[in-house]
């Protein structure tokens, strides 16, 4: 099981837009969208704060990402 990083919010606003096919509302506490499979999701994040591990993972899920999608996008992000 793969160990997610916490993230800020302009990390969080980049991986929605570079993963979600469509997102209302980037600029705010609550996103609305449709990930690449064609689902809706919500996800809900304060922009004071960072995201922790576990609210990491659930985003990745209803992003449908795979742990080693994230895994490249971020650490191309860290360069």
């Amino acid at each position: 099981m793969m160990r997610y990083p916490s993230l800020t919010f302009r990390q969080w606003q980049a991986l929605v837009r570079h993963f979600a096919k469509e997102a209302r509302g980037l600029g705010g506490p609550v996103v609305v969208g449709v990930n690449r499979l064609g689902r809706p999701f919500t996800a809900h994040f304060h922009p004071a704060r960072r995201l922790k591990p576990g609210q990491v993972a659930r985003l990745v899920k209803r992003l449908g990402l795979t742990p080693e999608e994230f895994r490249e996008w971020y650490a191309g992000r860290r360069r």
